[in-house]
């Protein structure tokens, strides 16, 4: 069977026909379905069917895999550490994965903006969502934001960077949370990305803003208030509805992202909406340039 694209909206993103994700593929369908990735920066696969394995095996055509992006994390899958576990379920008063309201993934980000070569691609698996709805991923295209930026604004980003501590914003948003060693803290320095950013490989420039929070990015040349504004002006800008699409999950679903060209974020569910579990598997994308 052929593998087609048809496009999820204007904005980004398509769904993938005619592949099995659990198959083993040869060169040239992985060849297909990167150039479809490329293309449109998000691809989705519906009614899959996964084991942790093959869902590293398909992600590993696409890059390097990422282990655990904290030095103190603990991997939910002691065999695979490579797999994110996100899950509202609980088993002997324990949640196997991070809940949806404690894993900060409602800010519009990247991931692993905050590391010095952040995420390539990611790999989310939906096995079980819940039956309520309510579990919504959205996506923004940055290269349409970038492009669709007034000229002075791009001659202003130009050259420009923006520094990140990952450390200030664990120590904001999880005050109650264990101290960093100061030998785990040298495994997670403050981090400077540029504003544009050049794909690697398709050449194109995007718009490079993917922080988890603005409040703890200064800018040289800016106050830190200034460099806050800035920040969160251009983040809004790159999330109008023309340039971003919203995702229902559904069981089965599988979406491919490029981090390298989109932004994300979740969504906070009621738990009485029903169970969860997912998994992510994400890959290098190189030292941003």
């Amino acid at each position: 069977m052929t593998i087609e694209f048809k496009p999820l909206c204007d904005a980004i993103g398509a769904e993938v026909k005619g592949i099995n994700v659990a198959d083993d593929h040869s060169d040239q369908e992985i060849s297909e379905v990167r150039k479809g990735w490329l293309q449109y920066g998000i691809l989705l696969f519906r009614n899959q069917s996964l084991t942790v394995e093959q869902q590293k095996r398909f992600t590993r055509k696409f890059g390097k895999l990422m282990g655990p992006q904290h030095p103190n994390s603990k991997p939910k899958i002691p065999e695979h550490p490579e797999v994110g576990v996100f899950s509202n379920i609980q088993v002997n008063g324990q949640y196997i994965g991070a809940r949806p309201d404690r894993s900060h993934g409602d800010a519009w980000h990247s991931d692993a903006s905050f590391l010095t070569e952040p995420a390539g691609g990611s790999f989310f698996y939906a096995k079980e969502t819940p039956e309520k709805g309510g579990d919504d991923t959205s996506y923004a295209n940055m290269v349409k934001a970038y492009s669709a930026l007034p000229d002075d604004s791009k001659e202003k980003l130009h050259g420009l960077s923006w520094t990140y501590s990952h450390i200030q914003n664990f120590k904001l948003h999880k005050p109650d949370s264990l101290e960093f060693s100061e030998d785990e803290k040298l495994q997670l320095p403050d981090v400077t990305h540029p504003f544009v950013r050049t794909h690697p490989e398709t050449g194109e420039k995007v718009l490079f803003v993917g922080v988890l929070d603005s409040r703890v990015t200064s800018v040289p040349g800016m106050s830190k208030e200034e460099g806050t504004n800035f920040l969160d002006e251009l983040r809004a800008f790159a999330t109008q509805p023309q340039f971003t699409y919203a995702h229902p999950w559904k069981p089965g679903d599988c979406i491919l992202w490029d981090n390298r060209c989109t932004m994300h974020r979740g969504s906070n569910f009621p738990e009485a909406n029903g169970r969860r579990l997912c998994y992510r598997v994400t890959t290098y994308g190189g030292v941003p340039y």
